[in-house]
């Protein structure tokens, strides 16, 4: 099986501090792929240079075939790559149906300054597909920055998907909510799995455990292993950096 993403040596310093180091990384299609480590560890860097935030010092990237280390971030949008942000980015002043519409004319590029948005067929069908796919219509006109920490976060993922995307990069997309927004979220990833690539940083065990079919663990910027959750769990290196050596506990 081809990976769908394949990132080789790649390395990124901020100064003295290596935040990426030497990442060789295979990401492959039909699976959930998790990304984990302590803070610090170089995970959102690592989403940053993926998605073209920010340039790498040395290394690749290449997503189905294409050489994307050098494409600009709208470059790297354009071909099917979508992200949302451990902070969640949203438009508070606007509407849920408002925030998935600029999402899905963003993508659709047909904003005409002599035209009424409200008569952009297009993307108004793509607009109440993704308002419909999210359960989202009693929160259609309600102004985003009034809603729940899960219902951002089940918008965030809703613009990422009005977007087309081919992969999906989640940063922490469960962080700081109830248990019953968490199952929420959870749900809806684990039903998006199934139409596109998706890879998450998640600090809740739990929920990595449970969703990921393969998992990367990293350290000081660096692949310290990677595999299957039962692998990972298993591994005594990752028990090492998560709970400590013996010693370090004594």
């Amino acid at each position: 099986m081809t990976p769908f993403l394949r990132i080789e040596h790649l390395s990124k310093s901020f100064g003295g501090l290596k935040a990426v180091n030497d990442v060789s990384l295979d990401l492959m299609p039909g699976s959930i792929n998790a990304i984990i480590g302590p803070n610090g560890a170089g995970k959102t860097t690592l989403f940053n240079l993926i998605s073209g935030f920010i340039p790498s010092d040395s290394g690749q990237i290449v997503f189905e075939g294409e050489d994307i280390t050098k494409l600009k971030p709208f470059e790297i949008s354009r071909l099917g790559i979508k992200r949302t942000l451990q902070i969640k980015s949203i438009f508070p002043s606007m509407t849920a149906y408002e925030n998935i519409w600029m999402s899905a004319n963003a993508h659709l590029q047909n904003l005409h300054p002599f035209k009424r948005w409200t008569t952009y067929a297009d993307v108004r069908r793509k607009v109440e597909e993704v308002i419909e796919y999210f359960a989202l219509q009693k929160l259609a006109d309600v102004p985003a920055g009034t809603l729940s920490y899960g219902d951002v976060a089940l918008l965030e993922i809703g613009m990422a998907v009005a977007a087309d995307p081919r992969v999906i990069l989640l940063d922490e997309p469960v962080c700081g909510m109830s248990p019953s927004e968490t199952e929420q979220v959870v749900s809806r990833i684990l039903a998006l799995a199934k139409h596109f690539h998706i890879v998450i940083i998640e600090h809740d065990m739990e929920v990595v455990f449970r969703m990921a079919d393969q998992i990367t663990v990293m350290a000081f910027g660096a692949v310290l292993a990677t595999g299957t959750p039962a692998e990972i769990a298993a591994n005594q290196k990752v028990k090492d950096v998560y709970f400590g050596t013996e010693e370090d506990l004594a």
